[in-house]
């Protein structure tokens, strides 16, 4: 049985390492949240060790692949079809009519390691960003659970499916694009926007006019500022 070397926020790994207990009461799972813990954990890797990233913004080093004794693994709120930053706003911005989460091979490019498995759900038109994050909540962590036991017991690389992944890598620049309303645009493309980023002090659309910047406030009942699924900013 692997020994699972688990990269995630503190708050997560409590949670993420009941997932692999369920799955096999006597895995042994480790869990770190930053690149100092995960650079000292994998500094002398045991032939046994997998390491998965989950729902994190800590950057894998290279030098730790290099390392490993196999494969990492990424699992992340988003399809094949829509990569890099922000999958649910790039979603809804490009009117997609499915979502889903994905657990690939890690590699030093984004979105770009074989694929192992893909759960997906379908984007209804009532969705908005709030909604759509909730859902790709719900799909991430129903995908490690589903794939937990194969991730500990599993010797060598993971079967990869015959999925490849498309679309631009979207980007920090992408996102902040989309954000800066421009001047003479319509109704239907602020409303598509709109429902692309929603609402919330970190993300807010804005225009700017007389050298000043308009950022637009939120409205009384808008939700919180959410990122795969979890409150953040406040």
């Amino acid at each position: 049985m692997k020994h699972i070397l688990l990269l995630a926020d503190a708050d997560e790994l409590p949670g993420l390492t009941r997932i692999f207990w369920d799955a096999a009461p006597e895995a042994r799972v480790q869990g770190v949240s930053s690149r100092a813990e995960l650079e000292q954990a994998t500094a002398a890797p045991a032939d046994d060790l997998r390491l998965i990233a989950f729902c994190t913004d800590v950057i894998v080093p290279e030098a730790v692949l290099g390392r490993l004794p196999g494969p990492a693994y990424n699992v992340h709120p988003g399809p094949p079809w829509v990569r890099g930053i922000y999958p649910s706003v790039f979603a809804l911005y490009e009117g997609r009519d499915r979502f889903g989460a994905t657990l690939h091979e890690l590699t030093m490019d984004i979105d770009k390691g074989p694929i192992v498995a893909v759960d997906e759900a379908a984007i209804t038109p009532a969705m908005d960003r709030l909604a759509l994050e909730t859902l790709a909540r719900d799909l991430v962590t129903g995908l490690l659970t589903r794939m937990a036991h194969d991730l500990l017991t599993v010797d060598g690389p993971l079967p990869h499916l015959d999925a490849q992944w498309s679309g631009p890598a979207w980007s920090k620049k992408d996102f902040d694009a989309l954000c800066h309303l421009p001047d003479g645009i319509d109704e239907g493309e602020y409303r598509r926007r709109l429902r692309a980023v929603g609402e919330g002090p970190d993300h807010a659309l804005y225009f700017e006019k007389f050298g000043r910047r308009f950022a637009l406030a939120p409205s009384a009942d808008s939700g919180p500022v959410v990122k795969g699924g979890r409150p953040v900013g406040s």
